[in-house]
């Protein structure tokens, strides 16, 4: 039976699980918020014909639409510096007809966009909760606007560039003043000014650091069909159709500060979601509820989840809540009841009924909670009140009236004074007989009134030596008397 109603219990839960699951596991996103925006803020790395770079920054803003756990869509714009150098030390162009130890140094000053597609990798596994930490990776197209200036300040070099490159460059001599004689020269310019298709790659992290905001770190490095972001664009080869092809590319290390935002329904951002750790975090639900449902602390039989008492002593029977079987209904379980089926609520501890006089009638039903001790009383608690001679004259006597419990036919042990009363009257009186009457409507009931006096008979007889056939039994259907069902009346029948 047990293991039954854990089974439709499970089944109940899986059908209802399985009826919810679209909403539960699917709509329950819909809500959540999808923008955010940020500032960011980075120093700036080159990666042109000037390999030494000086430290500079950028900083913009961005912003970032997420179609989903994993893809979202991310605009970037930025404004800020490159510059760097080439020292005079190092060997530039080797190998072509303009190989120099140059000393060229340059400034870009640049505004850049971009828009790109984001993948969040931090929220792919399967296998593990979700984290604070995520890792993302990023691609996309867009464009830089430069403004660079580029300067060759040694001599020697500049002369020979003028050679090589007589209009691509400026020249000037000790005055600043520009010059086309080669032995006058002492430094020579370039400038570009334009903007240029980049295509920027990313990598990055991001920590959770709280509902509205997140802390992230990228490194991002735009590639460009462009030789001008240094303003270096010269012929590196020793024909003078070709020329030089290199990408100029340059990178950022942005680190960002992002706010949330998109829906007031929701507190949750989508990246920050991972639908399989929602369905694990249910399943986890549905075990510990199984777990409860199956559990039985006590071994009652009734799982902990309904048992209203689980602390029931081992063989304890219990209703289907858990609580233990309490039939007669006085606060004392059967398993501690010597009397289980007692009329009586005030009990003692041992569900025994109370009776402070201890005349054998219970305080409840004790219409004289005083009696002295060893009186004589009636079914209600009343002292009965015997004359000096009625146990000796044979004509005026009191005869008892004997109670017992319903449907019982044992002789209680508050209903031996009485007996042996009616014993010593019979031994005084050896030509007294009497008859026991009982009180019935049902063929049943004759039978209980039957066995009632019987048991009378059989004690007087055992106890007191009266014989049986003093005694005659008799019933009737008058149920008007108080407790009828309850009693067995004596009369006198003879002398």
């Amino acid at each position: 039976m047990k293991s039954l109603k854990s089974l439709l219990l499970v089944i109940a839960l899986l059908g209802y699980t399985s009826s919810q699951a679209q909403s539960d596991y699917f709509s329950k996103f819909k809500p959540a918020q999808k923008w955010s925006a940020g500032i960011q803020l980075s120093p700036t790395f080159g990666h042109f014909d000037a390999p030494h770079e000086n430290l500079s920054f950028s900083g913009g803003l961005h912003l970032k639409y997420s179609a989903s756990q994993t893809l979202g869509f991310k605009a970037s714009a930025n404004i800020g510096s490159m510059n760097g150098s080439r020292n005079g030390t190092s060997t530039f162009m080797s190998g072509t007809r303009n190989e120099s130890t140059s000393s060229y140094e340059y400034t870009n000053s640049f505004v850049d966009a971009d828009v790109s597609a984001v993948l969040t990798a931090g929220n792919w596994s399967f296998i593990r909760p979700l984290r604070k930490l995520q890792t993302f990776v990023s691609f996309g197209v867009g464009i830089i606007s430069s403004d660079v200036e580029g300067e060759v300040t040694d001599a020697t070099e500049a002369q020979g560039l003028a050679i090589s490159f007589p209009t691509e460059m400026d020249y000037f001599d000790d005055t600043d003043n520009p010059t086309t004689v080669n032995t006058d020269i002492v430094r020579a310019t370039s400038s570009y000014s334009g903007t240029d298709l980049t295509f920027p790659l990313g990598i990055g992290l991001k920590y959770l650091l709280n509902e509205k905001f997140d802390l992230g770190l990228e490194w991002k490095t735009r590639l460009t069909r462009s030789d001008d972001l240094d303003a270096r664009d010269l012929e590196l080869f020793n024909s003078s159709s070709e020329r030089n092809r290199a990408w100029d590319s340059y990178s950022t290390l942005g680190v960002q500060l992002t706010y949330k935002f998109g829906n007031k329904e929701s507190d949750d951002h989508l990246d920050w979601l991972n639908p399989a750790e929602t369905l694990y975090t249910d399943m986890d639900s549905i075990n510990k509820s199984l777990k409860s449902l199956m559990a039985d602390a006590d071994g009652d039989g009734i799982g902990d989840f309904f048992d209203k008492d689980d602390e029931t002593p081992e063989g304890t029977k219990t209703y289907g809540d858990g609580t233990p079987v309490d039939t007669d209904g006085d606060g004392v379980p059967d398993s501690k009841d010597k009397e289980p089926f007692s009329l009586a609520k005030d009990v003692d501890a041992d569900g025994v009924a109370k009776d402070d006089d201890g005349d054998g009638v219970p305080n409840e039903l004790d219409a004289d909670d005083n009696t002295a001790p060893g009186a004589l009383v009636d079914a209600k608690g009343n002292a009965i009140e015997l004359k000096e001679f009625s146990a000796y004259d044979c004509d005026n006597m009191t005869l008892p009236t004997i109670m017992f419990d319903n449907g019982s036919s044992r002789i209680s042990s508050s209903s031996y004074a009485s007996l042996y009363t009616l014993a010593e009257k019979m031994r005084m009186c050896p030509s007294l007989s009497v008859t026991a009457t009982g009180y019935t409507r049902s063929k049943s009931g004759e039978r209980l009134a039957m066995k009632r006096a019987n048991s009378i008979i059989d004690h007087l007889e055992a106890n007191y030596g009266v014989e049986r056939g003093r005694i005659s039994v008799d019933y009737t259907a008058d149920t008007d008397v108080d407790y009828a069902s309850k009693r067995i009346d004596f009369t006198k029948t003879g002398k």
